[in-house]
C-alpha cells in the first residue's frame, strides 16, 4: 500500500514539475497534434466517450507530447531550416522515470509535422476538433 502511495506522489512531483517548464515549442502553433488514429481517438473522447491507457492518444501541444502515462516538455529547440525543421531537446518523464530525449520536428506541406525519435518517425497532424480554435 505504501508503495502505492510513494509511487503516486513521485509520479506527481515529477508530472508537475516537468508540466511547468517554461519552454513553449512555439513553433507548433495552436491547436492538438496527433496520429490520424489518435485524432479518432480524440473525436470519440469529444462526444463522451471513455477516457483510460488505451482511448486516450498521444498528443503534442506547444507545450511537448502527453499521453495517458507520461509527458515530455521542451527544455530547448534551435531552427534548423527556416520555418521548417526543429531540433528540440525534450524532458520526459514515465511514471518514475525521467529522461532527457532529442526530437526532429520538420512540418510538412499540408501544416502536419513529422516527428523523429532514434530513426523512428511519426506523423502528427491538427485534430479536426480542434481547428478554428
Amino acid at each position: 500500500m505504501w508503495i502505492k502511495i510513494v509511487c503516486a506522489v513521485a509520479l506527481m512531483l515529477c508530472s508537475t514539475r516537468l508540466a511547468q517548464a517554461e519552454v513553449k515549442g512555439t513553433f507548433i502553433g495552436p491547436g492538438t497534434y496527433a496520429t490520424k488514429e489518435g485524432c479518432a481517438k480524440l473525436e470519440k473522447i469529444a462526444v463522451g466517450g471513455n477516457k483510460n491507457v488505451g482511448t486516450v492518444p498521444e498528443v503534442l501541444t506547444v507545450d511537448g507530447f502527453l499521453t495517458w502515462e507520461g509527458i515530455c516538455t521542451f527544455r530547448s529547440f534551435t531552427e534548423k531550416e527556416k520555418g521548417r525543421v526543429w531540433s528540440a531537446n525534450m524532458d520526459c518523464a514515465e511514471g518514475i522515470t525521467e529522461e532527457a530525449e532529442s526530437d526532429t520536428f520538420e512540418k510538412l506541406a499540408d501544416g502536419s509535422f513529422k516527428v523523429t525519435i532514434m530513426d523512428n518517425a511519426t506523423i502528427f497532424q491538427r485534430c479536426d476538433s480542434d481547428k478554428g480554435k
